[in-house]
């Protein structure tokens, strides 16, 4: 996966070196995405919904092409949004795990004992504190209850165990890797 990754960063790259604009690269790459994203999804194939589907997929890319390419003012860009595909999987694995956690806890084989911890994560955006954020409160069993403006996590956990897991920053070195500040990104 991260070898696909970089080949489409390197072809984009070349493109924009040789003078293309970045708007149009921007375009055509909202346009296949979304292409492809609206046959996988339609399933239709014929010329009459093919159409209507080149028509939308036009419009949308047009319209949104810049917040994947990053000059939108809420912009993903390219290389984040593969480095989040990257990431979700593992925070899938993760909720799937603490799931598992906090049922045993529910039923009695691990004592509940709820805590509220606080930290203070290395990262450097809004988008970065924003995944933290949100991983931590969609994985059973903690809450990002405030993120302070001075960037202070305060988080609530159903166990000292699952507190401990916040506090280890392995799911922070993740978040840090989708934003594109870890030190090996």
């Amino acid at each position: 996966m991260w070898a696909v990754g970089r080949y489409v960063l390197a072809a984009l790259r070349e493109v924009e070196a040789r003078g293309r604009s970045k708007h149009a690269v921007g375009f055509i790459v909202a346009w296949i995405l979304l292409a492809a994203l609206w046959i996988g999804l339609s399933g239709f194939f014929d010329a009459v919904h093919l159409a209507f589907g080149a028509i939308s997929v036009t419009l949308v890319a047009a319209i949104s092409h810049r917040h994947l390419t990053g000059d939108g003012s809420v912009a993903v860009g390219l290389p984040r949004l593969l480095r989040l595909a990257l990431y979700v999987p593992w925070l899938l694995w993760q909720i799937a795990i603490a799931n598992v956690d906090v049922l045993l806890r529910i039923i009695g084989f691990r004592d509940v004992d709820p805590c509220v911890v606080r930290f203070t994560p290395d990262l450097t955006s809004e988008f970065g504190v924003a995944t933290l954020a949100n991983s931590i409160t969609l994985t059973p069993g903690t809450v990002t209850v405030d993120v302070t403006p001075e960037g202070e996590f305060i988080i609530h956990a159903i166990s000292r165990e699952a507190a401990d897991a916040v506090l280890t920053r392995v799911m922070e070195l993740k978040a840090r890797s989708v934003e594109g500040s870890a030190p090996d990104a």
